[in-house]
């Protein structure tokens, strides 16, 4: 069957997602697919899983996983990246209180309406607006509704903070620190960024890029159908052969997405809509 599988892996600063793609795909056997689940900022340190082999079939069930992050950010600094990688001025900022900043913190838990950066990767008529924004050309981005379902001050001491945020995915901690800047009179701009959890999987899981090898890579690669968000169906090993070959048969569950399997393991992601399941990805 080959290389199939999830690898969590805790993505140091100064490097991009893809970088990290790279370094892993040099330690695979020639012609192996990797790919990522979730792009972290180069700012960003953590969580990043990515998808090795056959698992790339997979990478886009664990994209919409909530996410939870650790972000410090500082008041009174403004960048057009929303955080320290970018050109940093600074702007007016009175002084502001814990009491303050909770209450503005109150104001972003929930659904929330939120635009991205400008430097991000979000498409624009076909380019990344990071491309835009590098060329000085203007543009409008579409505002885009996320869920915030905490958001917790960690630390604070003026015009420092720290914050733990626990959202939906597509959520932008960079503009969420922009906004709580906006809404204390000032600017803020995220000093570090550090991803936690996706889904149930924490950054305790995942192995440090530096201590990645030849030797150990395949140790820690987690089977595919353990991150899927699906409940498990199985199969007869006749039903396991339709599956396989894509074709669309009666079973007795509700309608849903499942992990299917069967006797020989994990077969793919199929649909179930009134007692006919489709095979929506296939091993």
């Amino acid at each position: 069957m080959g290389v199939a599988g999830f690898l969590p892996v805790d993505k140091p600063s100064g490097i991009t997602s893809h970088d990290v793609v790279d370094r892993v795909r040099k330690l695979l056997p020639r012609r192996t697919k990797v790919g990522h689940t979730g792009t972290l900022d180069p700012l960003a340190t953590g969580l990043l899983v990515l998808a090795v082999g056959k698992a790339t079939k997979f990478s886009q069930f664990l994209l919409k996983q909530d996410k939870c992050y650790t972000v410090e950010g500082e008041l009174g600094l403004s960048s057009p990246t929303y955080d320290v990688d970018g050109e940093v001025v600074s702007v007016p900022c009175p002084p502001l209180s814990e009491e303050e900043l909770q209450s503005a913190l109150s104001r972003f838990v929930g659904e929330i309406e939120q635009t991205p950066p400008p430097f991000s990767a979000v498409r624009i008529k076909g380019k990344r607006a990071y491309q835009l924004a590098r060329e000085g050309k203007e543009f409008t981005l579409p505002k885009r509704r996320v869920t915030v379902y905490s958001l917790k001050l960690l630390s604070f001491s003026f015009p420092r903070f720290s914050l733990e945020v626990c959202c939906s995915s597509g959520t932008y901690i960079r503009s969420l620190v922009h906004d709580i800047g906006l809404a204390l009179g000032t600017d803020a701009v995220v000093t570090s960024l550090r991803r936690t959890k996706v889904g149930n999987l924490s950054v305790e899981s995942a192995v440090k890029l530096s201590e990645l090898n030849r030797e150990n890579l395949f140790s820690y690669l987690l089977p595919v159908e353990s991150l899927l968000p699906f409940p498990h169906l199985s199969l007869s090993d006749k039903e396991a052969e339709d599956f396989r070959h894509g074709r669309r048969f009666s079973v007795s569950a509700p309608d849903g997405t499942y992990s299917v399997c069967s006797s020989s393991g994990f077969l793919g992601v199929g649909e179930v809509v009134k007692g006919q399941l489709r095979p929506l990805r296939v091993m």
